[in-house]
């Protein structure tokens, strides 16, 4: 089993797998090369989207009962409807005439990664958070902005516990440290998820769902 963690990054995507033993590091432009036969796919991304009729997702709402101090990493993506506007004043326009509520040109600058995500096609791509998937793996959220060197050091202490690879030692000028230890977590929950049980939540949702690997009680 390969887990496989997939972050967006400057210009394009940053992903590691991980086997058991290493952490690699590969950069790509594109996700669908990015992709591994076989492997299970955290992608740190929303994928499907809230729409007119739904548009709030109840996964957005589960993620963020789960981060009671770090809430402000899960962002509200577009709804599909205005997923294909030309501009950001044109979705935000749209979007606040469909459902009364406008977008943020933060959640704006994710579209053309959601697009590209929306076109892969496979079953064992999933999306995910680090975050999440950090609280989920230690038992409570991590304690630190992963921006400080304290956050840092508290994520790669979970790390150790899987590897002693250090791909986050690698200088790159398109990449921050933090998006390398981001699809870190991503890589080791994935191969969490392939080798002891995915969970798909909200478990009770025909809604999106988030992945993460099953919790102690869910085994």
């Amino acid at each position: 089993m390969v887990g496989v963690g997939i972050d967006g990054a400057r210009g394009g995507w940053v992903r590691i797998t991980y086997d058991s033993i290493s952490l690699c590091l590969t950069i790509s432009e594109t996700l669908e090369e990015l992709l591994i036969d076989g492997a299970m796919h955290f992608v740190d991304m929303p994928k499907d989207l809230g729409t007119v009729d739904h548009p709030s997702r109840e996964c957005d709402e589960w993620m963020r009962c789960r981060l009671s101090q770090r809430k402000s990493s899960v962002f509200t993506p577009p709804i599909q409807e205005v997923l294909h506007e030309a501009t950001y004043e044109e979705a935000n326009e749209r979007s606040r005439a469909l459902v009364g509520k406008g977008i943020s040109k933060q959640a704006w600058n994710l579209v053309p990664r959601i697009r590209e995500f929306q076109q892969v096609k496979a079953s064992d791509v999933y999306e995910s958070h680090p975050e999440v998937c950090f609280s989920v793996m230690m038992g409570h959220e991590a304690n630190h902005s992963k921006k400080t060197v304290e956050g840092q050091e508290e994520r790669i202490e979970l790390l150790r516990q899987y590897s002693k690879s250090s791909p986050w030692k690698w200088k790159m000028s398109n990449v921050q440290i933090d998006d390398i230890i981001d699809a870190c977590i991503l890589a080791v929950a994935a191969y969490e998820a392939g080798t002891s049980g995915l969970s798909l939540q909200p478990a009770t949702s025909d809604q999106p769902v988030v992945a993460v690997p099953q919790m102690k009680k869910e085994r």
